[in-house]
């Protein structure tokens, strides 16, 4: 689960720990240093370079390490512990204008102490510079197992510093010594001052030419800029002070096209003068990989044809006036340099933009293809000058090679991303994996540039480090490390370290035996391919609130109930000698047990990754046994029995000795079965003539799921006879078993059944027809994995064509005037998961908003916590999910206000845990059409 990160490598650690404060943290770190074990620090574990694995004691400071210590706005200075995400700190200051500069890509769950360990820098780094500009100073454990504070000294500070009779002393005896004997040396060997970014090996550089008393007019002295791009090889960070600044008063950027990725790179340096706070380039093959996305395909509405390359240039100032000019002004400046468009794009939509650039590496590591995009030379700095060139040899190299690549990243600083597409579990992937990194090398070194530019020398690098800054400085490198760590315990092999970059590569890890998969996977080429989509950029790592992907990670913060670590778990269980055997185990049982299926993954995951069907995958092939999954097999019969004596019915279900044998929490109240089911109520209806004449051109079948039919049928009433008095002919048909339900129990045979035999019912549907479910898990079934389990047959209707309740009614309002009457109510909705992951959340309240007089206020929430039986097995965990968002919100509302959740989980959540009757959309549109003039 932890033994790999967004890097190609995989290293097994002896031990894994979440220390819970910073007490805890020092006294397990002096324990392993007095052991002489290895000590790997791990924050969001999204290095690309290979620096949050280990193979020693690995230590995961993402879950409790993550406080706001101290905070002070009238200095812009903040003290936070290592584990606080970069997006949460920003939004805690925003409240006095301020943030905090550096913004990676991924600012949603990257750690500052991660941050700081490879000096992260962000689109704006032309602007703002990198993190190692912002931290003003560190607290850290030494190897000796001492707490110090890295912090500015004075010229008698540092006197008592270099007298010090301790490793602390030793350190600053030796750093100084390093610089007064070889400054020159080392910054005529390291990579060109002008690179805003350089993160290679250790920065004697930066301390030589910025900082007293080396440079009399420098900063004063401080170690804290040499820790950060450090990355954890020497010390343990506990704390750090950070600088904060001013959000910029206005900005907007433009997006200019071109035809080729060596024309947009040439207009880059010249247009540095006109003062952009960002330059990012994205490649066609970044572009094309949105187009497969569900959420980037609605970020795309700025590309204008089918560009090679775009350059994504943002502005900020003071005035807004000159800013407006100074975009015309750029627009037109590059349409001279070659673009052919250059649209300016609206302040609220600038976050679609960035969402798209950010996004870029999961989209291309989610390509259904065994050649991915690796991470290899992706972090090389070269003077902004120097770019197209570098670009013109590495586009030889890989044409030499036969590979091809994709280009993306921080134009503005010289950093190009360049991902070379290889098969590492293939032998003659691995041999062109070593040949590019060494020509790489080359390259890199011929323009004087930074093998690492932000993403670390980790141990992807490493072996290349002493090439690029010559035999003599790479040894004060190595002297600089023991100093700090004589015995080589933090993160050996980082940055100093020469394995072979083929060595420790997860791709060596291949199935030994396949299984027969139920789902057919071969869009995503196999079973395996799937799962390997995750490439551990941690996307599903966001807290509560910035997204609604993985609600049981956002409620326990345990690295097992991410979709990065179940997706970890499930290649290694793929890849035993007998993986059926291995998707048993406990561990991995468990990590799924948590996984609500909310399907949050397959849209918000860059790479696409769909947790709650690989679930499904598992729960088919291990095919246990119990009684909670015979339920679900059985439970259309169940309610069709129960549904004859409903009260025996729900006083038995409700008894404590039942539920406990079912597994469901004694505390929870399961849903009772009405008196009258909706097909014995509409055996009684159909037999009343409408009240409207009936549109006999447009029959309306509406897919009358288990929950309408037995527990809510006062929802299906409100759907038919709204539909009846809008003019409609309405066939509901009554489903005998639930696909979603028994898809998240694994039983794809009986899935498969039942979605064909609701096909059956649906034989007589016309193509002028509208086919309509109530429930959205049921409903979305159609665009989701009935594609995958059974064939599209010739019938006149498509999976496609299957509507939710509120896209039918902007369906009927854009062909007819539906003259609703009024609703006068404030209304909370909230959107069942699986309707923001594969429909359009926003879809929702646009339906709602033709009510007139209808207030709709949008809950911003991920899953409520409930889905299917989860809630009813989990309760704590459940409740926890309920309240990050979606119940503090509702404590906002009026006591006469209404709440509206499209999901029957949704709306049992609400009952239990908010007190509040929620309605179903389709008793709201009832109302409006009861109270039309």
């Amino acid at each position: 689960m932890i033994s790999t990160d967004a890097s190609v490598f995989e290293i097994f650690p002896e031990e894994f720990i979440y220390p819970t404060d910073t007490d805890a943290l020092r006294q397990r770190i002096q324990t392993a240093l007095h052991k002489k074990q290895p000590i790997t620090m791990r924050a969001g574990g999204t290095s690309l370079g290979g620096q949050a694995i280990g193979s020693g004691l690995l230590v995961d400071i993402s879950k409790h390490l993550t406080r706001i210590l101290d905070y002070r706005p009238e200095l812009k200075e903040v003290d936070v512990e290592p584990g606080v995400i970069q997006d949460d700190l920003n939004a805690f200051v925003k409240q006095d204008n301020l943030r905090f500069a550096p913004d990676t890509s991924t600012s949603n769950r990257a750690m500052i102490g991660g941050m700081i360990g490879n000096n992260s820098c962000g689109s704006y780094s032309v602007y703002y510079g990198t993190t190692r500009d912002h931290v003003k100073a560190v607290e850290m454990i030494l190897a000796d197992g001492s707490q110090v504070r890295f912090d500015d000294l004075s010229a008698e500070q540092l006197h008592d510093k270099l007298n010090l009779q301790s490793l602390e002393g030793e350190i600053y005896r030796t750093v100084i010594d390093l610089l007064e004997k070889h400054g020159p040396e080392i910054v005529e060997h390291f990579p060109d001052p002008s690179i805003v970014r350089r993160t290679t090996g250790y920065a004697l550089d930066v301390l030589y030419t910025d900082y007293q008393p080396f440079n009399p007019d420098g900063k004063p002295f401080n170690l804290t800029p040499l820790i950060c791009g450090s990355e954890g090889t020497l010390g343990v960070i506990t704390q750090a002070t950070l600088n904060l600044v001013d959000l910029p008063t206005h900005r907007q950027l433009f997006c200019a096209h071109f035809d080729s990725v060596s024309t947009a790179m040439k207009a880059v340096p010249e247009y540095l003068q006109y003062d952009p706070a960002a330059i990012e380039i994205i490649d066609k093959a970044t572009l094309d990989g949105t187009k497969n996305n569900v959420e980037q395909t609605h970020n795309r509405f700025w590309v204008k044809e089918d560009p090679e390359a775009v350059l994504v240039v943002e502005l900020f100032d003071e005035d807004a006036d000159r800013l407006q000019e100074r975009l015309k002004s750029g627009q037109a400046w590059m349409l001279t340099q070659g673009a052919y468009a250059c649209p300016i794009i609206e302040p609220q939509d600038s976050g679609k933009v960035w969402n798209l650039r950010k996004a870029g590496l999961g989209l291309l590591m989610g390509k259904p293809t065994r050649q991915k995009a690796v991470a290899v030379i992706e972090d090389a700095a070269i003077p902004v000058r120097a770019l197209p060139d570098f670009y013109q040899d590495t586009q030889q190299l890989m044409s030499e090679l036969g590979i091809g690549c994709v280009y993306y990243g921080h134009a503005s600083v010289g950093l190009i991303h360049v991902r070379p597409e290889m098969d590492l579990a293939t032998e003659a992937g691995r041999r062109t994996f070593q040949t590019v990194a060494e020509r790489s090398s080359q390259l890199v070194k011929k323009y004087r540039g930074a093998i690492s530019g932000e993403h670390g020398d980790g141990r992807i690098r490493a072996p290349f480090i002493k090439e690029q800054v010559g035999e003599a400085v790479y040894s004060y490198l190595v002297q600089l490390k023991r100093a700090f760590d004589p015995e080589n315990l933090f993160n050996p092999g980082v940055i100093i370290g020469d394995a072979p970059v083929t060595a420790n590569l997860r791709a060596d890890r291949q199935p030994k035996q396949l299984l027969n998969p139920g789902y057919d996977w071969s869009k995503d080429l196999s079973l395996m391919d799937a799962v390997e989509k995750c490439n551990g950029a941690g996307a599903c790592r966001k807290s509560a609130g910035s997204g609604t992907m993985c609600p049981s990670y956002q409620a326990t913060r345990e690295e097992n109930y991410s979709t990065r670590g179940r997706s970890n778990l499930l290649r290694h269980a793929l890849t035993e000698p007998s993986p059926v055997k291995a998707l048993n185990q406990d561990e991995l049982q468990d990590a799924l047990s948590l996984c609500l299926g909310c399907k949050a993954c397959k849209t918000e995951c860059p790479a696409s990754v769909d947790m709650a069907r690989l679930k499904s995958e598992v729960l088919y092939q291990i095919n246990r046994f119990s009684l909670s999954k015979l339920s679900i097999k059985f439970y259309g019969e169940l309610m069709r029995l129960g549904a004859i004596f409903p009260a025996i019915y729900n006083w038995t279900q409700n008894l404590s000795l039942v539920k406990k044998v079912m597994g469901v929490d004694v505390r929870r109240t399961l849903p009772k079965l009405e008196k009258q089911s909706l097909s014995a109520w509409w055996k009684q209806h159909s037999k009343i003539p409408p009240e409207v004449p009936q549109n006999t051109h447009h029959t309306i079948w509406v897919l009358a799921d288990l929950y309408i039919q037995y527990q809510e049928p006062k929802i299906g009433q409100a759907a038919i006879q709204t539909l009846q008095k809008l003019g409609f002919d309405v066939k509901p048909v009554f489903l005998k078993s639930s696909p979603r339900a028994l898809l998240s129990q694994g039983l794809l045979k009986e899935a498969k059944q039942a979605l064909t035999g609701i096909q059956q019912q649906l034989k007589d549907v016309a193509e002028s027809d509208y086919i309509v479910g109530i429930e959205p898990s049921d409903t979305l079934v159609w665009r989701d994995e009935a594609k995958d389990l059974i064939a599209q047959n010739d019938q006149a209707w498509a999976f496609s064509s299957v509507l939710l309740f509120e896209e039918l009614m902007l369906k009927l309002h854009a062909q007819m005037d539906l003259n609703l009457g009024p609703v006068p109510r404030t209304a909370w909705l909230h959107v069942h998961c699986h309707q923001k992951s594969l429909a359009q959340a926003q879809e929702a309240v646009k339906a709602l908003n033709l009510i007139p007089e209808l207030q709709i206020q949008y809950i911003n929430s991920g899953c409520c916590g409930m889905s299917g039986e989860f809630g009813y097995k989990n309760y704590d965990v459940s409740l926890k999910i309920a309240n990050q968002t979606l119940l503090p919100t509702l404590e906002k509302s009026q006591d006469d206000d209404l709440v509206i959740a499209t999901g029957t989980s949704c709306r049992h959540q609400l009952e239990d845990f908010a007190e509040k009757h929620a309605l179903h959309p389709a008793e709201i549109f009832h109302q409006a059409v009861c109270n039309r003039p």
